[in-house]
């Protein structure tokens, strides 16, 4: 098997350089072999401007340009030197329509160019579905993102991106991907709660708190609203409790898993000279052993703080009683916040 073109995918324009940047996928014949070529065209110059492409897939590849790419890129490169001529033609947001563009080597049918803006975004959407089939989750949300250009209200595709870049660890694009969907999404729960989620993991527990709340005025009865209430309340320093009794209600083994597997503990907003306890205290003040405050730690999200090896009481208060009330560990802990043996210094 040798390597083959797969599709030519590009990444836009450069008004100021007149720089027209593309990336060549190849199907691999070998697990070592590149999966891109990634180059630049020069627009605005008295040579072929496909000189560049043409060589490349002739020195690397042993390939002679496509085709379609040539009567593709020849088309594009026209609309672009169009769009330059026009009195804003070096604003970038005039040429964002370049990256919507995709062109298979020999099939007319999967190359974007001279289809309507909703086929575009189809071919697109169908482009990201073959990509996921190979297990390429970030190539399958750039193709994504790139239609909901074409189709910035597209629901599946917006669904489909904030749960990819939720798997990808991209919490900051899922806050704007999810904020996209909701304005959407015509009141769908799901999207309130992965929104939420988003803020959460962003740390803006507020906003989360607000988006969880609104959705439980429409739809009381949300097991993950009222899980996500609980988690931005408890992060925010309150009662946690009457949103985590609600959901145990609603979705016992949801509930528990969340409190056992993700929920965090942590207060991002804590008092004035709140008390905290080193981690050799900790064995004494819950009646347990060292070893089993490192399971706590390792395995039951026990807040440790990392950088003084210390506990907040609120978050210790907070874990514990959680740990009590909802039986997730195979005994009960001791917990009481002690009588302080020294007050704080006032300065």
């Amino acid at each position: 098997m040798r390597t083959a073109l797969e599709f030519l995918l590009l990444d836009g324009f450069d008004p100021d350089t007149g720089e027209l940047a593309m990336r060549v996928g190849l199907t691999q014949a070998a697990p070592d072999d590149p999966r891109f070529l990634r180059l630049k065209l020069h627009l605005g110059r008295a040579n072929d401007p496909l000189q560049p492409l043409k060589r490349e897939l002739a020195s690397h590849l042993r390939l002679p340009l496509p085709a379609l790419w040539e009567r593709g890129l020849k088309l594009i490169i026209h609309a672009v030197e169009e769009d330059m001529a026009r009195p804003n033609g070096r604003d970038p947001a005039l040429h964002l329509w370049v990256q919507t563009q995709i062109l298979h080597p020999t099939d007319e049918r999967r190359s974007t160019l001279n289809h309507s803006i909703e086929s575009q975004a189809q071919i697109l959407f169908d482009w990201a579905q073959r990509l996921e089939s190979k297990n390429e989750l970030a190539r399958t949300a750039e193709l994504l993102e790139r239609m909901l250009l074409l189709s910035p209200g597209n629901v599946s595709a917006l669904r489909w991106l904030a749960s990819l870049l939720r798997e990808l660890g991209l919490v900051e694009e899922c806050v704007e991907i999810t904020e996209q969907w909701l304005r959407f999404a015509q009141g769908e729960p799901e999207a309130f709660v992965r929104h939420g989620e988003a803020l959460l993991y962003t740390e803006r527990p507020r906003e989360a708190l607000k988006i969880f709340q609104e959705l439980l005025r429409s739809n009381p009865m949300h097991p993950m609203a009222h899980i996500g209430a609980a988690q931005a309340k408890g992060l925010l320093g309150g009662d946690p409790y009457p949103h985590l009794d609600a959901a145990l209600e609603l979705d016992r083994a949801t509930t528990l898993s969340v409190l056992r597997e993700t929920f965090d503990y942590r207060s991002l907003v804590r008092a004035e000279f709140e008390a905290f306890y080193l981690l050799n205290e900790l064995p004494g003040l819950l009646g347990v052993t060292p070893g089993e405050i490192k399971v706590f730690i390792n395995k039951h999200r026990l807040p440790l703080d990392p950088k003084n090896r210390s506990v907040y009481e609120s978050e210790l208060s907070r874990w514990a009683g959680i740990q009590n009330r909802y039986n997730l560990l195979p005994y009960g802990l001791h917990w009481s916040a002690p009588t302080p043996v020294r007050l704080p210094e006032v300065f």
